[in-house]
């Protein structure tokens, strides 16, 4: 076990994240306890800016141990939150367990930081932000660049909490119970949702789901609320049932996921609908000339609807014209009977060699430096950014043409066929620069995305 935690503290040394998280957790999976790991991952991940990740780890750690390196982490994350009194507290007991002059001087200054927002932020309008816990992967950029124009907080519902209203919209939506029950329910047993409405002057909740529904059936009391619905909300019941009327904004994340509620019978009206599409980090995946190559990356949770069998599929071609050609798969798999499935055909393709299975990737934008190639093989989509974050870097992408990608992506990028996606692959079409300027002529940049947030809360506000 030690061997193994002095290789991860090596491989972290030596900038190899994405290996040092894996090793950490490794370790974990093996000793839950492990002191060395929790703390390096929490600041692993504080260095990433993984919020939630880091806050996991960290208050595991504070379970068991003490030190003032992760009780500064939590005051870091605690200040993105937007919790910044609670961010005081922390820094302040980092202060009293800290000896070293360097450390304390920096500690200090954080102190002094968060007493001077604290004092900026009290005649800003306030936004919460309501996520479920492991649902917010999507967020923390748009906060962080809307916490220079508010006060926004960002509020995890915990597992716990979203299972609770998860079980009231079964039996809401199954008919179990009433819509007055169903209220009365929510008024009982939802203390936080209603804190946060009291606290805030726009409400976002993030997924138009369970969630949703909840808020949408809360006494707003003149507050202003929008639902953000992002793809697999939309074929499900969820927005048959939320209360449309009680919410001032939907924002969609492509035109055709609007079409695909008014095609079930959902009917918004149009000033209450915007469409505000995703933005990729300019700076953080930064741009690399690239060319004709071998490596493909697929990026993706490993499910059914990413079709990654129709990937294999490709592949098998592109190893019959040149065996050099390897698909590498960043992702989790998380359908078991889909797992097996894909490592059955990986043995009986004969792909072993040009197949490379990563597992989770948290440094992405490392993981697509020696790319050439990002496949999509998915079967839907609403803006999907592992291909803005793979476009944003110079790679060339090859597209499944789901129903509405057409609205996204122009018809060189996309292939219908087996056969088309290999042809593009393998034909001397590649320019690097075009891929990278179509993102941000497109307007996908973080920084659209933000100011379209922002435009959005003042419309609220000013309403």
């Amino acid at each position: 076990m030690e061997e193994k935690i002095e290789l991860a503290i090596k491989e972290y040394e030596e900038n190899n994240l994405n290996k040092a998280i894996s090793l950490f957790k490794g370790v974990l999976n093996k000793d839950p306890k492990n002191e060395r790991a929790l703390y390096y991952l929490c600041k692993l991940y504080r260095e990433l800016e993984k919020w939630s990740d880091s806050k996991k780890n960290a208050e595991k750690y504070l379970e068991y141990y003490k030190h003032s390196d992760v009780l500064k982490i939590l005051g870091d994350v605690s200040y993105f939150e937007g919790n910044y009194s609670k961010a005081k507290k922390y820094y302040s007991k980092a202060l009293k367990l800290n000896g070293d002059k360097d450390s304390l001087k920096e500690i200090q200054n954080e102190i002094k930081k968060v007493s001077k927002k604290i004092e900026e932020t009290k005649n800003l309008p306030k936004v919460a932000l309501i996520v479920g816990e492991g649902a917010d992967s999507f967020t923390d950029d748009i906060v962080k660049g809307l916490s220079k124009h508010f006060w926004i907080k960002k509020v995890v519902l915990s597992k716990t909490q979203s299972r609770f209203y998860h079980l009231l919209e079964k039996g809401f939506t199954k008919h179990f119970l009433s819509e007055r029950t169903y209220k009365i329910l929510l008024n009982l047993f939802s203390r936080k949702l209603k804190d946060t409405f009291k606290w805030a002057d726009v409400v976002w909740i993030e997924w138009a789901n369970h969630m949703a529904l909840a808020a949408s059936y809360i006494n707003k009391k003149n507050k202003k609320l929008f639902v953000r619905l992002h793809r697999y909300e939309a074929f499900t019941d969820y927005p048959l049932y939320i209360n449309w009327e009680n919410v001032d904004k939907i924002v969609f994340v492509s035109d055709f996921m609007r079409k695909v509620l008014e095609d079930r019978g959902v009917e918004l009206n149009k000033e209450k609908s915007q469409v505000i599409y995703n933005g990729v980090d300019i700076e953080r995946f930064k741009f690399v000339p690239r060319n004709n190559g071998f490596n493909i990356g697929f990026v993706a949770h490993i499910i059914p609807r990413k079709n990654l069998h129709i990937a294999f599929e490709i592949i098998k071609k592109l190893v019959e014209k040149d065996e050099r050609y390897t698909l590498h798969i960043a992702g989790d798999f998380q359908d078991l009977m889909y797992e097996r499935y894909l490592k059955h055909l990986i043995k009986v393709m004969n792909l072993e060699k040009n197949v490379v299975i990563y597992g989770w990737i948290d440094d992405i934008a490392k993981w697509w430096e020696d790319k050439n190639y990002l496949l999509s093989t998915s079967m839907h989509e609403g803006h999907a950014y592992n291909i803005l974050e793979g476009m944003a870097r110079g790679i060339k992408p090859i597209i499944h043409n789901f129903d509405g990608a057409e609205e996204l992506y122009e018809k060189e990028f996309l292939f219908n066929s087996i056969d088309e996606a290999v042809e593009k692959i393998t034909n001397k079409s590649y320019d690097s620069e075009y891929y990278r300027n179509y993102i941000i002529k497109k307007g996908w940049a973080l920084e659209k995305q933000v100011d379209g947030f922002k435009n959005l809360v003042d419309e609220l506000l000013n309403n």
